[in-house]
């Protein structure tokens, strides 16, 4: 059972800080609020360093090509998605494990008219709040605290004031890879029961073959090798060909199953593909 903050969390907020490192015309998301959320002394001297920014942003350059590009393309086209959602008549906006993701403050007036549902593990979430207190916290959040292995999240999802009833955009990052089959088809159904027709849920997955060791990719056989090492393994993926069915079984239709060449094409042409064993979903609530 988790007893501290989430330092996954942690990490990804650290790679959408190294952006703001970059000219403005190479970022890929300008996130002004990231560093704040860093605990890590480590990690704040890093972040604050222009130089050793640089040199660590080279590092994971070469450790994990393409790992900032995906982290901070995840970060980008979630908030694509609420923009879009929002000239729609979006009404609530999930972050299913929300970690340190700052997407309540970086589209602040895009989001006027939107409750923001920040949900996650108490320990992080507690940090969280702190940080966001001081940049003024919006009044449309509403902090919702869960412990997956024990609450219904759905259930304090409606304590908080969620109505099923409103257009909702699901944003779940960073998360599919580390549960099992189960919980994954438990959490899908259950947005579905909880979600409007046209609602849409947003996520990332690992490929299936790098689960299963099937896949040529050194690359991402060797990442997930690390990633287990560390006491995180990934243990769930999807093969793309079978994406649309599988998400059709729990009532959502598939919009766009992103693949890394198209992300790279759409947000940072001159820099390296995304890592390339990894996929980003955009789905919708099919209608009853």
């Amino acid at each position: 059972m988790r007893k501290g903050y989430s330092r996954t969390a942690e990490a990804v907020a650290l790679a959408r800080a190294l952006q703001r490192t970059l000219p403005r015309g190479q970022r890929i998301l300008d996130d002004p609020y990231a560093a704040a959320f860093l605990q890590n002394p480590y990690l704040r001297f890093v972040a604050g360093s222009r130089l050793s920014s640089r040199m660590l942003s080279g590092f994971l350059d070469f450790w994990a090509t393409g790992g900032q590009e995906f982290l901070a393309i995840r970060a980008r086209l979630a908030d694509d998605q609420a923009r879009e959602m929002a000239g729609l008549g979006l009404k609530q906006l999930i972050l299913l494990g929300a970690g340190f993701d700052s997407m309540a403050l970086r589209l602040q007036s895009s989001l006027e008219g939107v409750t923001v549902f920040e949900v996650d593990h108490p320990a992080t979430q507690a940090i969280k709040r702190k940080v966001i207190a001081k940049f003024g916290t919006p009044e449309n959040i509403r902090f919702v605290a869960v412990d997956f292995e024990r609450d219904d999240f759905v259930e304090k999802l409606m304590d908080a004031g969620f109505d099923p009833v409103h257009l909702s955009l699901v944003v779940w990052m960073g998360v599919s890879y580390y549960l099992t089959a189960e919980a994954m088809s438990r959490t899908l159904t259950q947005l579905r029961l909880s979600s409007s027709t046209g609602s849409r849920l947003i996520f990332d997955y690992i490929l299936q073959g790098v689960i299963d060791g099937t896949s040529h990719n050194i690359r991402a056989l060797m990442a997930a090798r690390r990633v287990a090492l560390v006491g995180e393994p990934w243990i769930f993926g999807l093969r793309p060909e079978y994406v649309g069915e599988y998400l059709g079984g729990f009532g959502f239709n598939l919009i766009n199953d992103y693949e890394p060449d198209e992300l790279r094409q759409k947000y940072c042409p001159q820099r390296f593909t995304p890592m390339d064993c990894a996929r980003i979903v955009a789905c919708e609530r099919e209608g009853v």
